[in-house]
């Protein structure tokens, strides 16, 4: 019996259903339990369809939210094709981020979906996403709704031409947080029968000075090959182990945030380091994160060195 772990948070949202849809298949792919948690709290008062329960009793209240909340983890689960897995589910009162993360703890990733059901959600990437994606210690898998990620594509599509060939996306930038980025984005495209793409991007502006080159901006050609040596050093730091032809690299002079939704456009994964390098710095905190995850057509999982 495997080992393998993966937790999925789901509120019930349509959002979740596509992110437990994506963490069976998964699932069925590694073999792995999959463990399905419903996190609820007082604000099922305001969000869940319960009727006309705030006049009740606190005890009462708290007796038709949890009803509530099991039947729409039941629902999910039963339309959700399982068969053949190992399926753990719990409805569970509590605070979402910290529980979803307790549950977490040891698990091979955790998996949500992008957006939630009112203050519940925001979820997933509002607060409780974000939340997720900051505190985890294992790999957090964002999962886009295919409506929105269908739109993202043909905006991009009018945009540059797209790259259509199936294959995993690794934003590099020469930190630890990369490096460990690549070796999980070399076992998701081994998993998956998949290329992987390491990309690093580069401007001016976010490189800063070459090495002993202080007082002058040095070609273009400079920052290139720099970057590609950069790239290089993190490939061969992460010691990949994929067969001949199945690792492209790419450089890109464009900001990081850019250039990644051009190189995901049409990938089927996108993996991220949670720390990074200048232009990659504030990944979790800053505009780059939240650039990446709302607006990258494919999943985005963060990973932590």
């Amino acid at each position: 019996m495997t080992d393998r772990r993966i937790v999925v948070g789901v509120d019930g949202s349509p959002s979740s259903a596509h992110a437990l849809d994506w963490a069976v298949r998964d699932a069925r792919t590694d073999g792995a339990h999959l463990q399905v948690v419903l996190v609820w709290d007082t604000t099922w008062l305001e969000t869940a369809p319960l009727g006309p329960i705030a006049v009740l009793e606190a005890a009462d209240n708290y007796e038709h939210i949890a009803r509530s909340a099991r039947e729409r983890l039941d629902q999910l689960i039963a339309e959700a094709d399982t068969s053949g897995l190992r399926v753990t589910a719990e409805e569970i009162r509590g605070t979402v981020v910290p529980t979803i993360l307790e549950r977490g703890t040891g698990a091979d990733r955790i998996v949500v979906g992008r957006r939630g059901l009112g203050r519940l959600g925001r979820l997933f990437m509002g607060s409780v996403s974000a939340g997720v994606v900051r505190q985890a210690r294992v790999p957090v898998t964002i999962i886009p709704d295919p409506d929105h990620a269908a739109a993202i594509l043909e905006q991009a599509a009018r945009d540059h031409e797209i790259d259509e060939t199936p294959r995993v996306v690794v934003g590099v930038d020469g930190s630890d947080a990369s490096v460990t980025a690549l070796r999980h984005g070399a076992e998701l495209a081994t998993r998956h029968d998949l290329p992987l793409h390491a990309v690093a991007c580069w401007q001016v502006t976010t490189t800063g000075p070459l090495p002993n080159q202080f007082g002058w901006a040095p070609p273009v050609e400079d920052y290139i090959q720099h970057t590609e040596e950069l790239l290089a050093r993190a490939i061969a730091h992460a010691k990949l182990d994929l067969p001949e032809g199945r690792l492209v690299e790419r450089v890109e002079r464009s900001a990081p945030a850019r250039g990644l939704l051009r190189a995901a456009a049409g990938a089927r994964h996108l993996v991220l380091g949670s720390r990074g390098l200048g232009g990659f710095e504030r990944l979790l905190l800053g505009s780059v994160s939240s650039q990446m995850v709302e607006h990258t057509p494919c999943p985005v999982t963060v990973v932590r060195a």
